[in-house]
């Protein structure tokens, strides 16, 4: 038992190296994610996106930016690794966190379709699921309703998305316009 411990504590030691420059490269990673934060909020703001949108890019790109860093950083430590098993490995994962976190999948991809199709914007009065009011803002998971007596009601996308009203005479998402 004392032989292995002793043969992990070396291990460990001979990872050092490596797992200094794996963090230098997290940081570096920390400082360019931020600086291309920075300059796509920049860009964005020079355009007529909604603030949802220019946020939803901003958040891709900060995550693209992690990912790739991490990787570096994991190739780094497991010299053995490569980005195509990193890349098949995540393949796997997804599937099974795909499952696990269907709902929330479900509410952000709803939000992007929402924020892209441009038929429910901030300040429109809409009506779906017994929930009626002004759309008070559009989050890439949630929308946020402020129901006629005042009260913030924070919607799921998917519902927003997936549940018409045929009696209404104009599309907001899937739910409609009153």
């Amino acid at each position: 038992m004392w032989r292995q411990i002793m043969e992990m504590a070396r291990d460990t030691i001979a990872l050092l190296p490596q797992i200094a420059v794996a963090t230098l490269v997290l940081i570096l990673t920390w400082a360019i994610a931020a600086l291309g934060r920075s300059l796509v909020t920049r860009t964005l703001s020079r355009t007529k996106l909604r603030p949802s949108l220019q946020d939803l890019f901003t958040l891709l790109t900060s995550i693209l930016i992690w990912v790739f860093g991490i990787m570096v950083a994991a190739v780094i430590v497991f010299p053995g690794l490569t980005p195509a098993s990193i890349l098949a490995g995540l393949g796997i994962g997804s599937v099974a966190i795909g499952f696990a976190f269907k709902d929330v999948f479900e509410n952000f991809l709803a939000g992007i379709i929402i924020l892209f199709r441009r038929e429910m914007r901030m300040g429109d009065h809409i009506e779906c699921e017994g929930i009626e009011g002004k759309v008070a803002h559009i989050a890439i998971r949630e929308s946020h309703i402020r129901q006629t007596d005042g009260q913030l009601v924070i919607v799921p996308n998917a519902m927003l998305f997936k549940n018409p009203r045929v009696d209404a005479p104009v599309y907001v998402g899937d739910c409609f316009d009153v």
